[in-house]
């Protein structure tokens, strides 16, 4: 049997032709007047917003602006949206807030990727279908439709508007006297702002910034702009325009399918194993897996393996399992969802059967995985460990790994259709952790707490985000050596701060950019940092 979401993927591509192929009515001729002024505001405001700016608070401001004309389109158009996936608007709201207040690149990186994917399933599920009834591989086939249809949908709305002016040419004739007026009107405007100019010289001050503004030289700056208005007015349209459209397909919001999706939310496998199969593979991998947590209960729970080994060779030790351990962690979780889905289960029992051996392979893959964690903080407390964001993001990784994991387990005895769902919120949750974490500063708050001269060697790979951090660790050191290398580091990022300040308007507002401007300004009134950068 196909997956809901696949159902619903097939009524929207045939949606979309019966619409395209329709003489006259490729798109209702209302939808479209009111949408393509809206997404040139859109467009507009993407140009105020972004061009020549920085990321900052221009991001969820634009978020904002899309959802509030969504919402306007739909009261006019009156398509209600379906209530049980407006959560989506929480996540989107606050990834869109942490462009504008963490600085780390790749946190920044992601968190636009975030933003764009959230928006594209809010245009999918804004008015039809339910996102907890998604399959594992539904989520990449609705973002692609979603672009899909956005690159597309914009094709027949300008073509149903442009052949309705057509057929109203007597109406556009009435605009003609007052055309051929302003075309008469440009040699007299001419001569009057001459004149004006040479009578008041701050009138021509202005007169003068305007010639600038539309001075050849600015023509590529114009075209850029006009290219950014365009680009952003047409996806913004095509994403209106699928969101408003897809009620057509289930007026109350929800698929008439109510039969459970095949996991991992693909059609059924062309050719399934049998039980005794899949049971087979579960069971040995079991057996495998429960000699590996033998030893870890044996030798690095109970610590026979620090009493054991020489202090060096139990700190390698340590480190070189907890990667490795991730990795069979993540394979695991896929092997079960794999066999899951292609292992045929003809009867009770044998469900039964197979989820026990699904259950124990959790069990032991959660155990894997507290040894993964326990490595991982035995290295971090070794003499010469220097903390890095991307341990911070291995360590938060597993504990939404082992939520992923109980999840499962609930769903594997309950709902097995509702995991997808649940790893899409752990994916969301970790990126959060992330960005409430603030890795940058907590990589600086570690990093000087040892007060020795590693504590300053990679500050420069740290973001504004440890700004503050660093400049409160220099009322804090007693080491020197430390406090000299944070001096020249601190007023270094002063300067470039300051250098990048005049490059963009408010639109560039950064909530972390602007603690750390403020941070340092105060120790260079107070005379703690050289007003020169490093040399």
């Amino acid at each position: 049997m196909q997956s809901t979401w696949l159902w619903e993927l097939k009524q929207a591509v045939e949606a979309g032709r019966e619409a395209d192929s329709a003489p006259g009515m490729v798109v209702r001729l209302q939808p479209a007047v009111r949408v393509l002024p809206v997404a040139l505001a859109l467009g507009w405001s993407a140009n105020i917003l972004f061009y020549g700016e920085r990321l900052g608070v221009s991001a969820p401001l634009f978020v904002l602006l899309l959802l509030g004309s969504l919402s306007l389109l739909a009261r006019l158009e009156g398509v209600q949206p379906v209530r049980r996936n407006v959560w989506l608007v929480a996540p989107l709201l606050f990834f869109a807030t942490m462009i504008a207040v963490r600085a780390n690149p790749l946190l920044t990186c992601l968190n636009v990727i975030v933003v764009g994917g959230l928006l594209g399933l809010v245009s999918f599920f804004y008015a039809a279908g339910r996102i907890e009834r998604l399959g594992l591989l539904g989520y990449p086939a609705v973002l692609l439709r979603a672009a899909g249809a956005a690159l597309s949908r914009p094709v027949p709305a300008v073509a149903t508007v442009a052949k309705e002016a057509s057929s109203q040419r007597d109406r556009l004739a009435v605009a003609a006297p007052f055309i051929r007026g302003a075309v008469l009107a440009l040699p007299i405007l001419f001569l009057f702002t001459v004149l004006l100019s040479a009578a008041d010289s701050i009138f021509a001050e202005y007169v003068q910034q305007g010639m600038r503004r539309f001075s050849l030289a600015n023509v590529p700056e114009l075209l850029q702009r006009l290219a950014l208005i365009l680009v952003v007015s047409w996806v913004a349209g095509g994403g209106l325009l699928y969101a408003l459209s897809r009620r057509r397909l289930w007026p109350h919001g929800d698929s008439p399918l109510a039969a459970p999706a095949a996991l991992p939310g693909t059609i059924a496998p062309g050719r399934r194993l049998g039980f005794g199969e899949g049971a087979t593979v579960l069971a040995l991998v079991d057996l495998l897996f429960a000699g590996f947590v033998w030893v870890q209960a044996a030798y690095l729970f109970r610590g026979q393996a620090a009493a054991g080994m020489h202090y060096e060779a139990y700190r390698l030790y340590a480190r070189r399992g907890f990667g490795e351990l991730v990795v069979v962690t993540v394979l695991t979780l896929c092997l079960i969802l794999g066999l899951r889905w292609v292992t045929s289960k003809r009867t009770v029992r044998q469900g039964a059967a197979f989820n026990a051996l699904c259950s124990l392979m959790i069990g032991l893959a959660l155990v894997m995985l507290a040894s993964a964690f326990q490595r991982l903080l035995v290295w971090e407390a070794v003499e010469f460990y220097i903390s890095t964001a991307v341990r911070l993001y291995v360590r938060w990784f597993i504990v939404w790994l082992a939520l992923t994991y109980a999840w499962l387990l609930v769903t594997l005895w309950l709902r097995q259709d509702r995991f997808a769902v649940g790893a899409f919120v752990a994916a969301l949750g970790f990126l959060a952790t992330i960005n409430v974490v603030n890795p940058d500063a907590h990589v600086a708050a570690y990093n000087l707490a040892r007060d020795d001269e590693l504590s300053t060697r990679y500050l420069s790979h740290l973001s504004d985000d440890a700004v503050p951090t660093l400049a409160a660790g220099l009322h804090r050191t007693t080491s020197e050596e430390v406090r000299q290398g944070l001096r020249r580091e601190l007023a270094w990022r002063l300067e470039r701060l300051e250098f990048t300040s005049g490059a963009g308007g408010w639109p560039s507002t950064h909530l972390a950019r602007r603690q750390a401007h403020q941070a340092l300004l105060e120790l260079r009134r107070t005379g703690e940092i050289p007003p020169q950068g490093r040399p």
